[in-house]
């Protein structure tokens, strides 16, 4: 194929891939490194009553020529990044725009206020080491169920009658077509103290408060993961299976290969590509995870390094610090697809 023909045939695609995914990261790194807030000044008015007048100190915004409120942005570097890590302990905003009184009239901070900067940088801390153990434990345990669990399937229903394939093929692939938040719902519907399991579980004397425990709380995550992509691996793996050369299983078969020794050495190598394809994709997926922590738990007993970017954006309202926060989920993706990427340009690169 000439080089001018194949960047025709790759151009529409390129550009998609740049417009939707390398302009976002870009403006979303770009956001990281800034901080944008109003310029505001200390005023004193008089507010007036039925009991009398009295002067107020406040703050308010300073107005420009155009009557709209004057907007100072400057680069911060490194700060969000930090914050988000928990390694620092000065606030990016503080350095923008006027800190507001405190009750003697003077700026500046109290030896109160620094103790409390630092409880709430520990806390940070705490909070990213913690999304961030349970996001890798998420993926890792989830990784190879999913892997396994999928071929499993998938070689069951290759063994299936022709007849009864498509309604096997059906059923299996309904918690993949469910969506993630219904699919949530449904796994926390079914373990709700006054669920369908807890009930089962107390007719033996068994009594688990699924949503009151941190441990129970992140089984029923990891549950939900497997449970919801296992089709996904599924699907991929029997249409594979489906090109496995049968005359090579033939010839395995006359040389007197057991069934176990056909699929170790004959479907399993052709399938191998599959498999990295399939963790490829559930790596990416499983270290954003979101949808089960926030339905099951809202970040109470344990949380992710998506829904903690969900949380500063919402619950603190800083979309700066957020996109900090969805930089490094982005780079956490790419630390963890580096391996099976390297090992995936070598097999190309001997086999061309």
């Amino acid at each position: 194929m000439r080089f001018s023909s194949f960047l025709r045939f790759v151009a529409p695609s390129a550009a998609l891939m740049v417009l939707l995914l390398a302009i976002p990261l870009a403006v979303t790194f770009y956001l990281s490194v800034r901080n944008c807030t109003m310029q505001m000044e200390v005023v004193t008015v008089t507010e007036t009553s039925p009991f009398g007048a009295k002067e107020v100190t406040t703050q308010r915004a300073v107005m420009g020529p155009d009557g709209r409120a004057l907007i100072a942005c400057r680069f911060v570097g490194l700060d969000y990044f930090r914050k988000v890590l928990g390694l620092s302990t000065e606030d990016a905003e503080s350095a923008v725009g006027s800190a507001p009184p405190d009750a003697s009239g003077a700026g500046g901070v109290s030896a109160a206020g620094s103790a409390g900067s630092s409880a709430d940088t520990a806390q940070r801390s705490t909070e990213f080491l913690g999304a961030l153990r349970f996001t890798l434990l998420y993926t890792f345990v989830t990784t190879p169920f999913v892997l396994l669990l999928g071929f499993a399937l998938a070689l069951g229903v290759n063994q299936v009658g022709k007849r009864w394939r498509p309604l096997y093929i059906s059923a299996s692939l309904l918690p993949f077509i469910i969506t993630p938040v219904v699919a949530a719902l449904s796994i926390k519907w079914l373990f709700r103290d006054n669920g369908l399991v807890p009930y089962f579980l107390s007719q033996f004397g068994i009594s688990v408060f699924w949503m009151a425990q941190a441990w129970s709380a992140r089984l029923l995550i990891i549950l939900y993961g497997v449970w919801h992509v296992v089709p996904f691996a599924f699907i991929v793996f029997y249409a594979g299976l489906q090109s496995v050369p049968q005359d090579s299983l033939e010839a395995a078969r006359i040389d007197g290969a057991s069934a176990w020794q056909r699929m170790l050495y004959v479907t399993l190598p052709h399938l191998a590509p599959l498999f990295v394809f399939v963790t490829l994709i559930h790596l990416m997926d499983a270290y954003r995870v979101f949808e089960p922590v926030m339905v099951l738990t809202q970040g109470a007993f344990t949380t992710s390094v998506q829904y903690l970017t969900y949380y500063i954006l919402i619950q603190e309202n800083n979309p700066y610090k957020a996109s900090a926060a969805a930089v490094l989920t982005t780079a956490g993706i790419a630390v963890l697809l580096i391996p099976l990427l390297v090992r995936t340009w070598k097999e190309q690169r001997r086999g061309a």
